[in-house]
């Protein structure tokens, strides 16, 4: 079996190469060889290319182009934190400070004899306080901004500044209703 493929494979290999040995394919190969660079035949030469010249990244949003955009509004929150509103410091913890303004609820809404309104909020420890408009109200940095008494609503508008995921504030206002039946 191997002697019959050994003797296959030299009769193909000799077939083969027996194309090769055609000699007057071989002198007209010689002749085109050697007639090839005295031939007439013109080549067009390749049309002069400018030279490069760089130009320089003409950015008009003044951003890096390497940046993500979530980058870039990540840095600007950052900024903003920093330069955005901030809690005022107003000295020593009043008493509607200690809880949270989901804990308290208003009991009444009173007018002393000056005009002035007052808020009667219920504290979790069932104590009874009195708030009025600039009182500092919950764990927030909260201050009441306004106090309404309207035959309809009775409620109390209180700012908080409330932390960002940035490190910074933002101003809320939150509304708390009177509870009816009180």
């Amino acid at each position: 079996m191997k002697r019959s493929l050994h003797i296959l494979m030299m009769l193909t290999g000799m077939a083969l190469l027996s194309g090769c040995s055609d000699n007057d394919n071989l002198r007209h190969l010689q002749t085109f060889v050697a007639d090839g660079p005295k031939s007439n035949t013109h080549i067009t030469p390749l049309p002069v290319t400018p030279a490069y010249a760089p130009k320089a990244y003409e950015n008009p949003l003044n951003r890096d182009p390497f940046t993500s955009f979530s980058e870039l509004l990540l840095r600007k929150e950052a900024a903003a934190a920093s330069t955005g509103p901030r809690p005022a410091s107003h000295g020593p913890v009043q008493p509607l400070e200690k809880y949270a303004l989901s804990s308290l609820s208003i009991t009444g809404i009173v007018r002393d004899n000056q005009g002035k309104l007052w808020a009667v909020v219920l504290a979790p420890d069932k104590k009874i306080y009195r708030a009025t408009i600039g009182s500092y109200i919950g764990t927030h940095n909260g201050r009441i901004v306004s106090i309404d008494d309207g035959m309809t609503k009775r409620s109390v508008t209180v700012e908080q500044y409330l932390p960002n995921a940035f490190g910074g504030f933002q101003k809320k206002p939150t509304v708390l209703q009177m509870q009816n039946g009180n």
